[in-house]
């Protein structure tokens, strides 16, 4: 008889649950708070009109319509990383940068219930997504984000609730960056301090009580604030409380983040 070799599949080095995701940096989401974060969203959104849609964002030159399709698509864009994930074949998460501002501008156009309604539908095949990724086996331990930065797939909870969170604050609702959770918002702190960015940001330190973030070892001068307020700004918004500087000098406006 010839013996045949059992190949068995290599187990992931960061092993995934359904009740916690490890993440970069030592940061955790949950595909509950995933799911939270989604409901959330749809519990702001679901009954909102066409004229409700078609009003302007807090966002320059988008209107909630445009933060909602991008959302849509965002999630769209995730499940082409599960499949990545999955199968080891490289599915990019949009076709290309430009590609992904023509999609947005194409579906704001839509009905308001036509945009809602869209959300709504990625949102509940995106979580159907995050069960096959927990389900696993990995077959790439790495994919590449519309960014291009280099991340490993469990990072992708993490990365959904981030743009729920931040974008539901962006609709200019009655959701606020001072409702993000101290919990939410220090975890928040900890990854985009460390991440990829548009504009440096000049500071040496961001504080917040006993937290401490390093942002530019070279700075002379630190920002003091609320966790909320911090992510806030270090995320290019306007902070819902002031931030004050060590040496009394102007914050300036949020840098540019993504």
């Amino acid at each position: 008889l010839v013996k045949i070799p059992i190949v068995r599949q290599k187990k992931s080095q960061h092993p995934i649950t359904r009740a916690v995701l490890p993440y970069g940096y030592n940061v955790i989401t949950s595909v509950v708070e995933v799911a939270n974060a989604e409901a959330l969203v749809a519990k702001y959104v679901s009954e909102l009109s066409d004229e409700d849609v078609a009003a302007d964002s807090l966002l320059p030159d988008w209107s909630r319509g445009h933060v909602l399709s991008h959302l849509a698509n965002n999630a769209r864009g995730l499940s082409n990383l599960v499949e990545w994930a999955l199968t080891g074949v490289q599915k990019d998460m949009y076709v290309s940068v430009e590609q992904r501002a023509i999609d947005i501008e194409n579906d704001a156009k839509r009905s308001g219930k036509e945009i809602v309604a869209d959300f709504l539908e990625q949102s509940k095949i995106f979580a159907t997504n995050l069960d096959r990724l927990v389900a696993g086996p990995l077959l790439s331990e790495e994919i590449v984000l519309g960014n291009g930065s280099h991340v490993h797939p469990h990072e992708i909870t993490t990365l959904r609730e981030r743009e729920l969170l931040v974008h539901l604050v962006d609709l200019g609702l009655d959701y606020k960056a001072n409702d993000w959770t101290l919990t939410w918002s220090i975890k928040t702190l900890k990854s985009i301090s460390a991440g990829k960015r548009k504009e440096p940001v000049k500071f040496r330190l961001l504080i917040a009580g006993d937290h401490t973030w390093t942002m530019d070892q070279n700075g002379m001068t630190d920002i003091f604030g609320t966790p909320q307020s911090l992510a806030a700004w270090l995320m290019g918004r306007e902070p819902d409380d002031k931030l004050v500087t060590s040496d009394g000098s102007p914050l300036g406006n949020p840098p540019l983040w993504l």
